[in-house]
């Protein structure tokens, strides 16, 4: 490891996206900046990426993106990666469904990197596995928009086309430590076991017994730290004060995860800032969290 790779920063997007750095190689997992508004999206109105966003964004970010993944291939996890990918020259990792995403929107296959359960993929420090897992009924007690992406999905096009596909949690190491992006609420029992993670990113939205899931996920996995995500309103611009998705059952959360205090600590993370989230004292092994400068919203 080298003087620069001895730290791992995160940057929240909002819902599930999250850019993971050491400062030599960045991952993206489910970028979504384009929130589209819900007028849009309950009437089937075709859903464009906000390309000028994107790169805004990827400008932000900088140039070390190697690899944006993809958890599963709902709009607002899907939408905006395969355009992530142009602009940095990154691979796409996801199921079959989000690299047909990719593939409509003229990535070539070289760089589409299909997802197999287990499979340990290197990208710089980092070692990623994608795990099994479900998505959370969120929607009336349903998980929206089932079914696979058979073919390539060319844009625009209606939310409901961009159906789930495969759902995956993702598993990182890094000489750092260990980070788990758990971007549905949803869970298979025994999922995480024989796993480990300092730190777990939680998406919140969509859950059913919350401290089922908090035993299923944080608790089986050993997590020190547990980052809430996927609660914002994603049919809001990013631009405008955060509010929460309605039924996420924010205080509710807080106050089950509050009993596991002695296990775990809980932090919100605000959008669009830097923050040092694992990181190896010179001389130490051990993982210390910290926080380092704010950078500005794009």
């Amino acid at each position: 490891m080298t003087a620069k790779a001895n730290a791992i920063h995160v940057i929240w997007l909002g819902t599930a996206g999250i850019l993971l750095s050491d400062e030599e190689t960045s991952i993206l997992i489910d970028p979504y900046v384009s929130r589209c508004g819900f007028f849009k999206v309950a009437m089937g109105i075709p859903l464009k990426p906000d390309r000028q966003a994107i790169r805004k964004w990827t400008d932000f970010f900088g140039k070390n993106i190697r690899a944006v993944c993809i958890s599963h291939s709902h709009f607002d996890h899907c939408l905006d990666a395969p355009f992530f990918a142009k602009e940095t020259g990154a691979v796409l990792m996801g199921s079959e469904s989000a690299l047909n995403v990719g593939r409509g929107a003229s990535l070539p296959e070289e760089r589409l990197v299909a997802a197999v359960p287990g499979r340990e993929m290197a990208v710089g420090s980092f070692r990623l596995v994608f795990i099994e897992s479900r998505h959370g009924p969120a929607f009336l007690s349903r998980v929206p928009y089932p079914g696979r992406i058979d073919k390539p999905l060319t844009g625009p096009r209606p939310a409901g086309d961009y159906k789930l596909g495969q759902v995956y949690a993702i598993h990182l190491s890094h000489p750092c430590g260990t980070i788990v992006h758990h971007g549905s609420a949803g869970f298979i029992p025994g999922m995480y076991e024989g796993k480990k993670a300092d730190i777990v990113l939680l998406g919140i939205t969509g859950r059913g017994d919350t401290h089922a899931y908090l035993k299923n996920v944080p608790l089986e996995l050993g997590a020190r730290l547990v980052i809430p995500i996927h609660f914002d309103n994603f049919f809001l611009p990013l631009k405008k004060k955060l509010k929460n998705l309605p039924g996420t059952r924010l205080k509710e959360f807080y106050a089950a995860a509050g009993r596991y205090q002695k296990h775990f600590a809980l932090r919100v993370l605000p959008v669009g800032e830097k923050t040092a989230i694992l990181s190896v004292p010179e001389g130490d092994d051990h993982e210390n969290i910290r926080t380092e400068a704010t950078l500005r919203l794009p």
